[in-house]
């Protein structure tokens, strides 16, 4: 997959989704299957920066993914071209028409496809109908699908907002209903005080660069090395998490820097390959609140279930439960 980062032709032959793509989500994938069956080749455009952070950045969201996250989403869907265009103050004042004009039309687009409730342009005044005309006028074939609806009888729509809710209350079964994969960080493995080895389960001890994290407690997680590149550099292998402080043994007995996650692989001991090394890890379903044992022996013996859960949990392929894939039929018709 190409990254480009500025304004120009794409791949002959080429179909191209565009939004701010938080999350990359069931949503955001229909959009990509749509694309995908359009052209030979699939191109996701979007910015650098989500635009809340340029316009109102005391209201900003905290993104669901980091820049590296998204790329490596976007590759795992299929994406060929990965077009990064630079969101400021010159961009946001544009226009719709000079937005088509002067962003779109150079791209040299087959054919575009958006979201029924996209908005563009200076003061987001064009709407998906706008795109439509002006997309003819400058001979790009614009598809316009219709928003994937949410799990069950919820009325409300796939989103990145309901998601950002979801995992913030630390309902995680629903962010990956809605995400097609489990919710993810990012971080970097420091050394930490050896206790995880002490009791019989290493820890890779994770600080998260993540924005968004659920509330404190232990998880079924995932666990992968990541490449200089941002790629992954190791097999998806299955773990259990411990999320924020560990009340059985109270900060100020051993801790030099504290780690966000303390992550245990639970079939292949890691520290020593991860120390200093970035890693992305994956958040299942919540096994329990953070609780203080009376001793490390029934801390052991906790820790011990929890992996035993984690186990009937995760099954034999983690990877499936990690990476994307495009479903077939994925998108809705509009």
């Amino acid at each position: 997959m190409q990254i480009l980062h500025a304004i120009g032709p794409l791949l002959p032959d080429s179909a191209a989704c565009l939004g701010a793509f938080d999350g990359l989500h069931r949503g955001h994938q229909a959009l990509l299957s749509r694309a995908s069956r359009a052209s030979r080749h699939t191109a996701l455009v979007t910015f650098d920066n989500h635009p809340a952070h340029v316009l109102a950045p005391e209201h900003a969201p905290p993104l669901l993914q980091r820049p590296g996250q998204r790329a490596r989403v976007c590759e795992q869907l299929g994406v060929s071209q990965l077009v990064l265009l630079p969101f400021d103050r010159t961009m946001a004042s544009r226009g719709a028409v000079e937005f088509v004009r002067d962003v779109l039309a150079p791209l040299r687009l087959d054919a575009l496809v958006v979201g029924a409730d996209f908005r563009f342009g200076r003061g987001r005044d064009g709407t998906a109908g706008h795109l439509v005309q002006l997309g003819a006028r400058y001979g790009i074939d614009v598809a316009v699908i219709e928003p994937v609806p949410g799990p069950g009888d919820a009325p409300a729509k796939i989103s990145s907002s309901t998601i950002r809710a979801d995992v913030a209350a630390g309902e995680l079964e629903a962010a990956a209903t809605a995400l097609g994969r489990w919710y993810s960080v990012e971080g970097r493995v420091q050394r930490g005080a050896g206790r995880g080895r002490g009791l019989g389960f290493p820890t890779a001890n994770v600080a998260s660069r993540s924005a968004l994290l659920p509330p404190d407690g232990v998880y079924v997680a995932l666990l992968a090395a990541l490449a200089a590149d941002g790629s992954l550099a190791s097999p998806v292998h299955a773990a259990v998490a411990n999320l924020g402080p560990a009340p059985t043994f109270p900060q100020g007995t051993g801790d030099a820097t504290r780690a966000d996650l303390e992550v245990h692989a639970l079939d292949v001991d890691l520290r020593q390959t991860l120390y200093g090394s970035d890693v992305e890890v994956w958040l299942g379903p919540r096994l329990r609140d953070p609780q203080r044992f009376a001793s490390p022996a029934q801390l052991q013996q906790a820790i011990a279930h929890d992996i035993e859960r984690a186990r009937e949990t995760i099954g034999s392929d983690p990877t499936r439960l990690a990476l994307a894939r495009l479903q077939p039929g994925a998108d809705q018709r509009g």
